[in-house]
């Protein structure tokens, strides 16, 4: 047996043991600590209690909730609530809160003094970002796979109503003038030459209807958001990904730059992006943003580069006004700007995403998600002075060592991105790229998806890397990270991981596995052999030749009829299904916005399958069917 696959067993079996102690109520305080296997908690949110001396800690990959004591580090309590908790929220009242748990697809309605599970709240689909409403009645969740957010009554548990947000709802907070906002992680879809379009969500909380849509041209990968306490400021994190221009620009330091948006609701302004990195020097993925309460400071977790940084309000106040009339040309891609508004860049452990401060504000507290650690920030000095370290994380494994490659940008030129900046949350960014190997201009492939990609070889769309340390090593050191990257060793490792990602659970499968009518029809239409008239289909233009095997894939290239006119081949790899339903755009270079649009409009050959006889209820059902495909099992309750 591999050494990976010991210690995934290992952890199969510690998160068995966990959920059946929790069944049986017999989990004890600091359980991971009486446990032989390594846990590694990974710690994605922190909620300072109104006592002040004890800190709420949700961790990603243990499933806990914990009670910490901020003034010995000890660890007070520790339950179980769910697979994969993203966020938490308090209730208004102090007594609960509710734990959104994006495996479990559903949401944990949480006693705080007790830790006791209230309840659980199924939700469709894998819940993101939480927010009660201010009288308390009710709940918003993001769902991110279906663009979503569901609105639950908090008296009956019952969901009323689903909201359309942008692309992957993300943070959901709500605003001191009573507003609901919510973060998207991708772009909106746009044309493959078009820039991308990332939208912050607007919900009215009193009628909890969206009022509006508030467009940041040019942003990505959107993350948390934080406000001032009159509510007359918002900041949120943002990623600005030059993904029109070929990748040649590594070496300028400007394929993706990183910073954040500044709103003004109160005031006739447009929003307002600027960058936290210097000119030889990026600060990847920002996640978490905390806002000081005397509205004069906000801080900004940069997961990538292991810093925190502080960024001066007053300062950039001062340069928003020169940026929109253009007094400072193109402000939002300025990368000596920050100079002006940073305070402070301040080292802390691995992957800091979520942050909370004191309840005197003297300090802030940062959970460094893959050093199972809390750094203590002193906010007057913007300095460490403290860690408290409470995992007993197996960083000697291959998959954390993967893992760790995978989020850090410490090996990649100038620290501009890592591999999360294109695949956030082990996915995709959902645009095109053009790599410089085989000429610029040409060859313009869109980004793939990494969750379940393990059993999908070769890789590359015209299938060149027959596995993933083909594709993760060299030629990556070479035409993307532009600097000598890793070892063979380190190689493998990343590969490791990137094996390791599972698909999301799938929203559009039955928890029973079933088909719905539709799909039954549209697996059936999938499978056919012959037209509609009775014609018989050659066997390589039948849907389910290419698209076989437990991926849907028969590890193939063809020539299906795509080819652009800045190609330079015409066969492409079969592109696998597995939870084809969140991986839009489709096609090889992201021409298809929908699944639709690969046959209505990207085959008039009827190459791509025979769909000039199709009817719109036979490709309803096909597509309905198309989006079944995936992970339904192991998650489901």
């Amino acid at each position: 047996m591999r050494l990976t696959d010991r210690y995934t067993l290992a952890w199969q079996l510690a998160a068995s043991l966990l959920v059946s102690m929790f069944v049986a109520g017999v989990v004890s305080v600091s359980f991971a600590d009486e446990l032989e296997t390594p846990v590694q908690r990974a710690p994605v949110f922190l909620q300072v209690e109104a006592n002040g001396e004890t800190l709420l800690v949700l961790n990603e990959k243990s499933g806990t909730l914990m009670r910490l004591d901020l003034n010995t580090g000890e660890i007070l309590r520790e339950v179980p609530v769910g697979q994969s908790p993203f966020d938490l929220a308090l209730h208004p009242d102090g007594t609960h809160c509710f734990i959104s748990c994006r495996r479990g697809q559903e949401i944990v309605e949480v006693d705080v003094q007790t830790f006791e599970v209230r309840r659980r709240l199924p939700l469709l689909g894998d819940p993101t970002g939480l927010a009660v409403s201010g009288d308390g009645l009710r709940l918003y969740a993001g769902v991110h796979s279906l663009d979503q957010v569901a609105v639950f009554d908090l008296e009956t548990g019952l969901e009323i109503m689903r909201l359309t947000a942008g692309n992957g709802p993300e943070w959901i907070r709500r605003s001191p003038d009573g507003r609901v906002y919510v973060t998207n992680l991708l772009s909106n879809p746009v044309a493959p030459d078009e820039s991308c379009r990332n939208e912050i969500t607007v919900i009215d909380d009193a009628s909890s209807r969206v009022i509006e849509r508030i467009i940041l041209t040019n942003a990505n990968i959107g993350r948390q958001i934080a406000f001032t306490a009159d509510g007359s400021t918002a900041v949120a994190v943002i990623s600005r990904p030059k993904n029109l221009v070929p990748m040649v620009q590594v070496a300028r330091g400007w394929v993706v730059t990183n910073g954040f948006v500044i709103l003004s609701p109160f005031e006739e302004m447009p929003p307002v992006q600027l960058l936290i990195d210097l000119p030889n020097q990026a600060y990847a993925d920002p996640y978490g943003v905390v806002m000081m309460p005397d509205g004069l400071k906000f801080y900004i977790s940069s997961a990538g580069m292991d810093m925190v940084i502080a960024v001066d309000l007053e300062r950039v106040r001062d340069v928003m006004p020169k940026a929109i009339s253009g007094e400072i040309p193109r402000a939002s891609d300025h990368l000596g700007l920050s100079r002006q508004y940073v305070a402070a860049r301040i080292p802390v452990g691995a992957n800091p995403q979520a942050m909370a401060l004191s309840r005197d504000s003297s300090l802030l507290f940062v959970a460094n998600r893959l050093h199972d650690s809390i750094s203590v920030i002193d906010t007057s000095s913007d300095i460490v002075i403290r860690t408290m370290n409470f995992g007993t994380y197996a960083e000697t494994s291959p998959v954390a060592q993967g893992e760790r490659f995978f989020t850090n940008a410490a090996r990649i030129f100038q620290n501009q991105f890592t591999c999360t900046s294109c695949h956030p949350d082990n996915g995709f960014d959902g645009l095109q790229y053009d790599l410089e190997p085989d000429g610029l201009g040409r060859n313009i492939l869109d980004n793939r998806n990494l969750r379940g990609v393990r059993d999908t070889a070769p890789f590359k769309w015209v299938g060149s890397n027959p596995d993933l340390t083909t594709q993760c090593g060299t030629r990556t050191a070479k035409w993307i990270v532009r600097t000598g990257w890793l070892r063979s060793s380190e190689v493998v490792s990343l590969a490791e991981y990137i094996r390791s990602i599972e698909p999301v659970v799938n929203p559009n499968v039955a928890t029973d596995g079933e088909l719905t009518s539709a799909q039954r029809r549209g697996k059936a239409f999938f499978e056919r052999t012959r037209t509609n008239d009775g014609s018989p289909i050659s066997e390589e233009n039948q849907c389910h030749f290419c698209h076989s095997g437990p991926a849907f894939t028969n590890y193939r290239k063809f020539d299906v009829g795509t080819k652009a006119p800045m190609d330079s081949k015409a066969e492409f790899d079969t592109a696998h299904l597995t939870n084809i339903f969140e991986s839009a755009p489709f096609l090889h270079d992201g021409r298809a916005a929908t699944l639709e649009e690969i046959w209505t409009i990207h085959n008039p050959g009827d190459r791509h399958g025979i769909s000039s006889d199709w009817t719109k209820r036979q490709l309803n059902d096909l597509v309905e069917y198309l989006k079944s495909l995936g992970a339904a099992e192991g998650s489901r309750r």
